[in-house]
């Protein structure tokens, strides 16, 4: 009997936390969306935009560099902004489809609306854009550590996952679960690249 009452109450404070938790990211969401009367995000739709080419275009530019040259690290480093991309894709799509969050202007059509045209009614968690920018933002961070590459890298990254909320489609949790997403699945991929070329070294003969 004790126990279920425990049950129940540990019950009642996770939904709470639930509740208080989906609160609070709706009314953040709202001082960065403003209101719902039309309102020029031009520059938050180029923004967003730009997160899916130039996150294809660094990998692409470093293969195409790499090979043109023979250049061995431009090659590495291109395959290795690739599998950032595609690990972190791959993350975002499988957790869309376990957690299944509506995105914000569908679940909550009286407070947003999507500014942005085209905008299918996919699932809201993670960010997919805010993945592949702060993966291809930490891409750079690892391979050229210099602050000139890593604060633009990072405020563009940023920007694009500010934009996603400022156009209604995402909640600020979405972004931060999509930047920790797509800084670890970079991580991941250098992690996986140096591990294999450590492995490579070791099976060519002297």
């Amino acid at each position: 009997m004790v126990l279920s009452v425990k049950k129940c109450l540990l019950f009642l404070c996770l939904f709470s936390w639930k509740i208080s938790a989906q609160n609070l990211d709706t009314r953040l969401l709202q001082d960065v969306y403003g209101s719902i009367q039309p309102t020029n995000v031009s520059t938050a739709k180029f923004i967003s935009s730009t997160a899916k080419p130039l996150s294809l275009a660094l990998p692409a530019g470093l293969l195409i560099a790499g090979f043109s040259t023979k250049n061995k690290t431009l090659q590495q480093q291109g395959w290795q902004a690739l599998g950032g991309f595609v690990i972190g894709t791959g993350i975002t799509q499988v957790t869309k489809r376990i957690v299944l969050r509506d995105r914000p202007f569908i679940e909550h059509p009286t407070l947003f609306a999507a500014r942005v045209e085209g905008e299918e009614p996919h699932y809201s968690f993670p960010s997919g854009h805010t993945t592949v920018a702060f993966s291809t933002a930490t891409t750079l961070a690892i391979n050229y550590r210099k602050w000139y590459v890593i604060v633009p890298a990072y405020a563009w990254a940023g920007a694009v996952g500010y934009s996603r909320m400022r156009l209604g489609v995402h909640y600020p949790s979405d972004i931060l679960a999509g930047a920790v997403a797509g800084a670890a699945s970079a991580w991941l991929s250098y992690k996986i690249q140096q591990k294999w070329l450590n492995r490579t070294k070791r099976k060519t003969p002297n």
